[in-house]
Protein backbone atom coordinates (compact mmCIF):
# COMPACT_ATOMS: atom_id res chain seq x y z
CA UNK A 1 0.00 0.00 0.00
CA UNK A 2 1.00 3.65 0.25
CA UNK A 3 2.48 6.09 2.99
CA UNK A 4 -1.04 7.29 3.58
CA UNK A 5 -3.12 3.99 3.31
CA UNK A 6 -2.15 0.61 5.07
CA UNK A 7 -2.26 -2.83 3.97
CA UNK A 8 -5.94 -4.24 5.50
CA UNK A 9 -5.83 -5.81 8.64
CA UNK A 10 -8.17 -8.18 8.47
CA UNK A 11 -7.70 -11.24 10.64
CA UNK A 12 -11.12 -13.98 11.29
CA UNK A 13 -9.56 -14.99 14.06
CA UNK A 14 -9.26 -11.73 15.90
CA UNK A 15 -13.15 -10.05 15.68
CA UNK A 16 -14.38 -6.83 16.51
CA UNK A 17 -15.90 -7.05 20.26
CA UNK A 18 -19.00 -6.48 18.95
CA UNK A 19 -19.41 -9.49 17.16
CA UNK A 20 -17.51 -11.53 20.16
CA UNK A 21 -20.08 -14.14 21.53
CA UNK A 22 -22.24 -12.76 24.51
CA UNK A 23 -21.04 -9.22 24.65
CA UNK A 24 -21.58 -7.32 27.89
CA UNK A 25 -25.26 -6.28 27.16
CA UNK A 26 -24.32 -2.70 28.32
CA UNK A 27 -21.66 -2.28 26.78
CA UNK A 28 -23.48 -3.16 23.88
CA UNK A 29 -25.97 -1.11 24.06
CA UNK A 30 -23.65 2.05 24.57
CA UNK A 31 -22.00 1.25 21.55
CA UNK A 32 -25.24 1.10 19.94
CA UNK A 33 -25.90 4.19 20.54
CA UNK A 34 -22.27 5.86 19.80
CA UNK A 35 -22.58 4.56 16.18
CA UNK A 36 -25.97 5.98 15.92
CA UNK A 37 -24.14 9.18 16.65
CA UNK A 38 -21.62 8.89 14.19
CA UNK A 39 -23.47 7.64 11.58
CA UNK A 40 -26.14 11.26 12.50
CA UNK A 41 -23.00 13.70 12.44
CA UNK A 42 -20.53 11.80 10.26
CA UNK A 43 -22.54 11.78 7.59
CA UNK A 44 -23.57 7.93 7.20
CA UNK A 45 -27.52 8.37 7.30
CA UNK A 46 -27.16 11.57 4.78
CA UNK A 47 -25.10 9.80 2.28
CA UNK A 48 -27.25 6.36 2.30
CA UNK A 49 -30.64 8.51 2.17
CA UNK A 50 -29.20 10.67 -1.05
CA UNK A 51 -28.23 7.41 -2.50
CA UNK A 52 -31.48 5.18 -1.42
CA UNK A 53 -33.84 8.04 -2.81
CA UNK A 54 -32.44 7.93 -6.20
CA UNK A 55 -32.83 4.42 -6.65
CA UNK A 56 -36.52 4.68 -4.82
CA UNK A 57 -37.71 7.08 -7.74
CA UNK A 58 -37.12 4.06 -10.11
CA UNK A 59 -40.12 2.61 -8.40
CA UNK A 60 -43.61 3.48 -9.51
CA UNK A 61 -45.50 5.43 -7.02
CA UNK A 62 -48.16 2.89 -7.37
CA UNK A 63 -45.99 0.52 -5.40
CA UNK A 64 -44.88 -0.49 -2.10
CA UNK A 65 -41.12 -0.04 -2.23
CA UNK A 66 -39.38 -3.06 -1.12
CA UNK A 67 -35.99 -2.78 1.48
CA UNK A 68 -33.77 -5.34 2.62
CA UNK A 69 -31.15 -3.78 4.90
CA UNK A 70 -28.44 -6.40 6.12
CA UNK A 71 -27.02 -6.38 9.56
CA UNK A 72 -29.07 -3.58 10.47
CA UNK A 73 -27.62 -3.14 13.83
CA UNK A 74 -30.04 -0.77 15.85
CA UNK A 75 -32.15 0.15 12.36
CA UNK A 76 -31.06 3.36 12.49
CA UNK A 77 -30.75 3.18 8.39
CA UNK A 78 -34.38 2.17 8.52
CA UNK A 79 -35.98 4.48 10.61
CA UNK A 80 -34.36 7.30 8.45
CA UNK A 81 -35.71 5.47 5.24
CA UNK A 82 -39.10 4.94 6.45
CA UNK A 83 -39.50 8.71 7.82
CA UNK A 84 -37.91 9.62 4.28
CA UNK A 85 -40.46 7.80 2.42
CA UNK A 86 -43.29 8.98 4.23
CA UNK A 87 -42.26 12.69 3.58
CA UNK A 88 -42.31 12.05 0.31
CA UNK A 89 -45.87 10.27 0.25
CA UNK A 90 -44.12 6.69 -1.00
CA UNK A 91 -45.36 3.20 0.73
CA UNK A 92 -42.36 1.48 1.53
CA UNK A 93 -41.82 -2.02 3.44
CA UNK A 94 -38.51 -2.36 5.28
CA UNK A 95 -36.92 -6.35 6.21
CA UNK A 96 -34.18 -5.80 8.62
CA UNK A 97 -31.97 -8.25 9.20
CA UNK A 98 -29.36 -9.09 12.33
CA UNK A 99 -27.65 -11.48 13.67
CA UNK A 100 -27.00 -11.06 17.61
CA UNK A 101 -29.62 -11.49 19.84
CA UNK A 102 -29.20 -8.45 21.56
CA UNK A 103 -28.67 -6.00 18.88
CA UNK A 104 -31.84 -7.57 17.67
CA UNK A 105 -33.72 -6.46 20.90
CA UNK A 106 -32.32 -2.77 20.71
CA UNK A 107 -33.78 -3.03 17.13
CA UNK A 108 -36.92 -4.12 17.97
CA UNK A 109 -37.44 -1.83 20.92
CA UNK A 110 -36.26 1.16 18.55
CA UNK A 111 -38.89 0.54 15.76
CA UNK A 112 -42.04 -0.22 17.95
CA UNK A 113 -43.45 3.01 16.23
CA UNK A 114 -42.59 2.13 12.66
CA UNK A 115 -44.90 -0.78 11.37
CA UNK A 116 -43.34 -0.48 7.78
CA UNK A 117 -40.02 -1.89 9.43
CA UNK A 118 -39.62 -5.47 9.98
CA UNK A 119 -36.68 -7.07 11.88
CA UNK A 120 -35.72 -10.61 11.52
CA UNK A 121 -32.81 -13.02 12.69
CA UNK A 122 -30.41 -13.89 10.18
CA UNK A 123 -26.25 -14.66 9.16
CA UNK A 124 -25.70 -12.35 5.86
CA UNK A 125 -23.87 -15.07 4.41
CA UNK A 126 -26.76 -18.01 5.59
CA UNK A 127 -30.03 -15.64 4.15
CA UNK A 128 -32.54 -17.90 1.71
CA UNK A 129 -34.72 -15.28 0.01
CA UNK A 130 -35.61 -16.24 -3.36
CA UNK A 131 -34.47 -14.10 -6.26
CA UNK A 132 -35.35 -10.58 -6.90
CA UNK A 133 -37.56 -10.32 -3.47
CA UNK A 134 -36.37 -6.85 -3.16
CA UNK A 135 -36.22 -3.64 -4.74
CA UNK A 136 -33.46 -2.20 -3.08
CA UNK A 137 -30.58 -4.24 -0.70
CA UNK A 138 -28.52 -2.25 1.94
CA UNK A 139 -25.83 -2.85 3.38
CA UNK A 140 -24.38 -0.41 5.56
CA UNK A 141 -21.33 -0.70 7.70
CA UNK A 142 -21.11 -4.51 7.32
CA UNK A 143 -18.60 -5.52 4.69
CA UNK A 144 -15.05 -4.77 6.65
CA UNK A 145 -16.53 -7.67 9.19
CA UNK A 146 -15.37 -9.81 6.59
CA UNK A 147 -12.95 -11.51 4.32
CA UNK A 148 -12.85 -10.44 0.70
CA UNK A 149 -14.17 -13.70 -0.62
CA UNK A 150 -16.53 -13.31 1.88
CA UNK A 151 -17.67 -9.81 0.85
CA UNK A 152 -17.88 -10.92 -2.63
CA UNK A 153 -20.34 -13.35 -2.04
CA UNK A 154 -22.55 -10.95 -0.23
CA UNK A 155 -22.29 -8.91 -3.22
CA UNK A 156 -23.43 -11.32 -5.41
CA UNK A 157 -26.51 -12.59 -2.74
CA UNK A 158 -27.54 -8.66 -3.11
CA UNK A 159 -27.40 -8.98 -6.66
CA UNK A 160 -29.66 -11.96 -6.56
CA UNK A 161 -32.22 -10.63 -4.25
CA UNK A 162 -32.93 -6.96 -5.95
CA UNK A 163 -34.69 -5.81 -8.90
CA UNK A 164 -33.63 -1.91 -8.57
CA UNK A 165 -29.95 -1.67 -7.10
CA UNK A 166 -28.07 -2.21 -4.52
CA UNK A 167 -26.48 -0.19 -1.67
CA UNK A 168 -22.64 -1.09 -0.03
CA UNK A 169 -21.94 2.17 3.23
CA UNK A 170 -18.72 1.32 4.81
CA UNK A 171 -15.65 3.28 5.75
CA UNK A 172 -12.60 3.85 3.69
CA UNK A 173 -9.30 2.63 5.15
CA UNK A 174 -6.28 5.34 5.71
CA UNK A 175 -4.15 6.32 8.14
CA UNK A 176 -6.02 9.74 8.83
CA UNK A 177 -9.91 7.64 8.62
CA UNK A 178 -8.07 5.52 11.41
CA UNK A 179 -6.31 8.47 14.11
CA UNK A 180 -9.63 10.77 13.68
CA UNK A 181 -11.89 7.95 14.42
CA UNK A 182 -9.22 7.04 17.59
CA UNK A 183 -9.42 10.94 18.50
CA UNK A 184 -13.04 11.33 18.15
CA UNK A 185 -13.83 8.38 20.56
CA UNK A 186 -11.30 8.42 22.67
CA UNK A 187 -12.50 12.36 23.29
CA UNK A 188 -16.32 11.36 23.04
CA UNK A 189 -16.40 7.94 25.21
CA UNK A 190 -15.40 5.57 27.47
CA UNK A 191 -16.87 2.45 26.35
CA UNK A 192 -14.08 -0.46 25.45
CA UNK A 193 -16.32 -1.35 22.32
CA UNK A 194 -16.69 1.69 20.53
CA UNK A 195 -12.74 2.60 21.96
CA UNK A 196 -11.78 -0.75 19.98
CA UNK A 197 -14.05 -1.19 16.99
CA UNK A 198 -13.94 1.82 15.36
CA UNK A 199 -10.02 2.64 15.25
CA UNK A 200 -10.02 -1.56 14.62
CA UNK A 201 -13.52 -1.31 11.80
CA UNK A 202 -11.20 1.54 9.33
CA UNK A 203 -8.29 -0.38 9.39
CA UNK A 204 -9.91 -3.76 8.27
CA UNK A 205 -12.07 -1.41 6.00
CA UNK A 206 -11.76 -1.56 1.85
CA UNK A 207 -10.48 1.37 0.08
CA UNK A 208 -12.09 2.49 -2.75
CA UNK A 209 -10.73 0.51 -5.87
CA UNK A 210 -10.57 -2.58 -3.69
CA UNK A 211 -14.87 -2.01 -3.65
CA UNK A 212 -14.62 -1.77 -7.13
CA UNK A 213 -12.74 -4.19 -7.69
CA UNK A 214 -14.86 -6.52 -5.74
CA UNK A 215 -18.00 -5.21 -7.30
CA UNK A 216 -16.69 -6.40 -10.71
CA UNK A 217 -15.74 -9.50 -9.66
CA UNK A 218 -19.64 -10.16 -8.27
CA UNK A 219 -20.84 -8.56 -11.28
CA UNK A 220 -22.20 -5.86 -10.23
CA UNK A 221 -23.87 -4.52 -13.37
CA UNK A 222 -21.90 -0.50 -14.05
CA UNK A 223 -21.33 -0.10 -10.03
CA UNK A 224 -20.13 3.18 -9.23
CA UNK A 225 -18.26 4.37 -5.79
CA UNK A 226 -18.73 7.66 -4.23
CA UNK A 227 -16.20 9.07 -1.62
CA UNK A 228 -18.29 11.11 0.81
CA UNK A 229 -17.42 13.29 3.75
CA UNK A 230 -16.03 11.63 6.94
CA UNK A 231 -13.92 8.93 4.71
CA UNK A 232 -17.35 6.99 4.26
CA UNK A 233 -17.18 4.82 0.56
CA UNK A 234 -20.78 4.34 -0.89
CA UNK A 235 -21.14 1.49 -3.69
CA UNK A 236 -24.24 1.88 -6.25
CA UNK A 237 -25.30 -0.50 -8.34
CA UNK A 238 -27.84 -0.38 -11.02
CA UNK A 239 -29.87 -3.07 -12.51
Amino acid sequence: MTLFVPARRFDPDLPEMMDLPNPDACVLREDLGNLRLINRYFGGLRAVRKHAVGLMSKIDHSRTIQILDLATGSADHPISLVRTARALNRRIRITAVERSPLTLTVARERTENYPEIVIEEGDLLQLGYPPKSFDVVLCSLAIHHFSRPDAVRILKKMIQWSRVGLIINDLRRSWLAAWTAWIYTHVTTTNPMTLNDSYVSVLRAFTSRELQEMADEAGVRDPQVFRHPMFRLILVGVH
